[in-house]
């Protein structure tokens, strides 16, 4: 409890020192960059733009908007404005080794808020949580949004409606006789609350009741399985009854979308309805998504979470993980990939990724864990925006695949995803134009979200995970 409370008193520190610097000023003016608004337009060269109480007040070219004399400037010439990126489907709470599930039982919320925080760190302003402990993930959502604790702004699904929780057989069932039942009930309560497998033998009337009761827990979109986790050729659901789980989500105002893995839970996820389509490039280990199934997504306007990894990594997990389950689907996802570019299929930035654990990536026997990782938060975002470079996107779509799409397929393009007027200020200024190269996304110069300069050097603040110290080998030690 001691701790917890000089944590808190560390972040209102941190929030006087801002103030005490003149950081907190409502008025805000950027001056100088190129602006690339997230749109598709051109780019605004030696533009300007004006931040007040946390929106955007004006964008344009610099001799068209006058600053009044009470906004701070920043002088930003040569570099490049664009919006605050977003990963459309991670896991701030991926760290389900029982190490950390034993350890840290009543800190989960702090590791997600240490992950939102290294999200911010690299230019994710807004980030989509598409599984985890929904109560832990609420209480840092609710957490950053009230201004207690700084960190990317955080949407959450919960559990992946038809999954059972980490200790499962969806997940790590191995681990479960090593630890109580007690705990086991514990932690798969905390994941599931009553929307696991054992909605997979129900009707859909009583499925409809299940997810109508789950749609009232304050989480912000609705996600469920349309194909199994560990078994990918295994159709979970009915046509019908992801019709009904639809149906629900749209009834309470939410978007929906549904894990696929396979051709034909693919094809039945389009025709139940759903807006987005989470790793919707995987499609088994031999056959590509067929062209009418990808019409299908364009006609229908079914955004795709896609899993691009780079050529580097995909040659990496053939050399050193031949035998991977997922090396195949890889290697066919990168066609699925860059037939959905050529038929312009709406394809969002997604990676999986939660917070590395440093001492189990150091004891993983598998080097390609470290050639541009797609589920390392912090990283991923970059080798995805890179990877879809590769398949063949052009820049301005590259762009909007991390901002622009990524609002619209959740319904939040009236808010964010773009630099206009009445938008809400998250935007990443760049050392270097990304649409000239999209390793130039790493060249961050300043985060602003909501119309205040992140402290970039703070985060994250109070590290649990990534802090963690891999102990010296045999070789260390004789140096």
């Amino acid at each position: 409890i001691m701790k917890r409370i000089i944590i808190q008193l560390f972040y209102i520190f941190l929030i006087l020192i801002g103030f005490l610097n003149g950081k907190s000023n409502d008025r805000l003016a950027i001056v100088g960059a190129t602006i690339i608004d997230g749109t598709g337009k051109k780019p605004i060269p030696n533009g300007t733009i004006l931040i007040e109480n946390g929106k955007i007040k004006a964008v344009g070219k610099k001799k068209d908007i006058t600053i009044p004399n009470n906004f701070d400037q920043i002088q930003a010439r040569g570099k490049f404005l664009i919006p605050g990126l977003m990963d459309a489907n991670l896991h701030l709470f991926l760290n389900i080794d029982l190490e950390t599930l034993i350890k840290h039982e009543d800190r989960y919320h702090e590791i997600v808020i240490e992950a939102a925080q290294i999200a911010l760190k690299t230019g994710q302003t807004t980030v989509f949580d598409t599984w985890g402990p929904r109560a832990a993930l609420v209480q840092a959502r609710d957490m950053i949004n009230e201004g207690e604790v700084p960190g990317s702004r955080i949407y959450l699904a919960g559990n992946i409606i038809g999954f059972d929780g980490p200790l499962s057989a969806d997940f790590r069932a191995q681990a479960a006789p090593y630890v109580s039942k007690a705990f086991v009930k514990r932690i798969e309560d905390a994941w599931v609350e009553n929307t696991g497998r054992s909605l997979l033998w129900m009707t859909p009337n009583e499925v409809r009741a299940v997810i109508r009761d789950y749609t009232t827990k304050s989480m912000d979109f609705l996600k469920y399985g349309a194909s199994g986790h560990k078994d990918m050729n295994f159709i979970s659901f009915s046509e019908r009854v992801q019709r009904v789980i639809v149906e629900e989500g749209h009834r309470a105002g939410m978007t929906v979308q549904t894990h696929t893995t396979s051709v034909e839970s693919l094809d039945m996820a389009i025709e139940a309805g759903v807006d987005i389509v989470t790793h919707g490039g995987i499609s088994g280990p031999t056959t590509p998504i067929p062209d009418e199934t990808i019409q299908k997504l364009v006609d229908r306007e079914v955004a795709i979470s896609a899993l691009a990894i780079t050529q580097k990594r995909l040659d990496a997990l053939i050399e050193h993980a031949p035998g991977s389950t997922l090396t195949p689907y890889m290697k066919i996802q990168k066609t699925n990939h860059e037939n959905m570019i050529k038929a312009g299929v709406i394809l969002l930035v997604s990676t999986d990724a939660g917070i590395q654990n440093p001492v189990l990536t150091a004891e993983s026997d598998n080097p390609s864990v470290l050639i541009d990782p797609r589920t390392k938060l912090g990283d991923g975002h970059f080798n995805a925006l890179l990877a879809f470079e590769e398949r063949g996107m052009k820049p301005m779509e590259i762009l909007k695949s991390a901002t622009s799409h990524v609002a619209r397929a959740y319904e939040l393009e009236d808010e964010i995803g773009t630099l206009e007027s009445g938008k809400i200020a998250d935007m990443v200024l760049l050392n270097a134009n990304p649409l000239k190269s999209a390793k130039n996304y790493r060249k961050i110069n300043m985060v602003i979200k909501e119309g205040k300069v992140v402290d970039l050097d703070a985060l994250p603040i109070a590290p649990i995970i990534s802090s963690m110290k891999v102990p010296p080998t045999e070789t260390d030690e004789k140096k």
